[in-house]
């Protein structure tokens, strides 16, 4: 999940396009991530040093990590401890879009620099580290500034998971806003009741609703009909009854799910606080909203 906020990151921070973090995303799956860029994360080299060896490796033979201790960047036991490091996600990203010719090493180093500092990032990340995640998602959207922070964290964090896990990791987070009421081709509403009241929702146009559709049920489909519609509609109820069990094993809140309810070139008025998250998928723009 690191890896759809860094490039949530670079989007928002007009580093990149969406059609370069779309690519990225897909080249990623070949990409090897190479010493330098393991050098830059663990701030052993600069991006100009990473970028004076390979200027030197196209007159020399030899490997980057014997070339960076010829030069006096960093020691061979460095070299041996990058080595063996586990690529992450987010560093894969980076690496891709660097060779893409999306950023350069510099601009690479400045934003993995920043993104780390600002969202408390450790080199040993991983995406089971629900603290560092929550940080992170509250920074990226605000979600402390609203009363039911904790609700929204906890809402997207697991929406985010199932994304990964039923639709793909290819998608990138954009920026939230704060709604009363939201109008679409295709939206699908589920409620949420009892010791609080919560309305959830997916809301988008007709060719992303099929695509997304078709990635949960692993089907094609020709138009959107009621076998469409009752697949998105399965992708919220799925997500929202594991928000549902988490909130009542965690926090000791019980909760119940109403049947999802379905619009058709319709608009969604909201009572209360709702944010709008939208999510941009090679095949569309999702907009996920959550009222509380």
């Amino acid at each position: 999940m690191f890896a759809q906020f860094f490039g949530g990151y670079l989007f928002n921070h007009k580093l990149c396009t969406a059609e370069d973090l779309t690519q990225a995303f897909e080249a990623k799956k070949h990409t090897r991530l190479r010493l330098g860029v393991l050098a830059i994360n663990a701030g052993l080299m600069t991006a100009e040093q990473v970028e004076h060896v390979n200027i030197t490796q196209q007159s020399v033979d030899k490997r980057f990590g014997d070339l960076a201790v010829e030069l006096g960047y960093v020691t061979a036991d460095d070299v041996e401890k990058l080595l063996v490091q586990q690529p992450t996600d987010y560093l894969l990203l980076g690496q891709t879009l660097v060779n893409n010719g999306a950023l350069t090493n510099a601009e690479f180093e400045k934003a993995l620099k920043d993104y780390k500092a600002e969202n408390q990032i450790t080199d040993d990340i991983s995406d089971n580290q629900t603290e560092t995640l929550h940080n992170l998602i509250n920074e990226f959207y605000h979600f402390d500034n609203d009363e039911n922070a904790r609700i929204c964290t906890d809402y997207v964090t697991l929406l985010f998971k199932n994304l990964i896990r039923f639709i793909g990791d290819d998608f990138t987070p954009m920026e939230a806003s704060v709604i009363k009421n939201f109008a679409a081709e295709h939206i699908v509403i589920q409620k949420i009741n009892g010791k609080y009241n919560a309305e959830a929702c997916i809301a988008t146009d007709s060719k992303t609703y099929m695509a997304f559709a078709e990635r949960f049920a692993k089907e094609s489909f020709t138009e959107v009909d009621d076998f469409v519609n009752a697949t998105a509609g399965e992708f919220l109820n799925v997500n929202d009854g594991l928000f549902v069990v988490n909130e009542s094993n965690e926090h000791g809140v019980e909760l119940t799910l109403t049947p999802q309810k379905f619009l058709e070139n319709g608009e969604l008025a909201l009572s209360g606080t709702a944010f709008c998250i939208p999510v941009n998928y090679p095949f569309g723009k999702l907009n996920f909203i959550i009222a509380t």
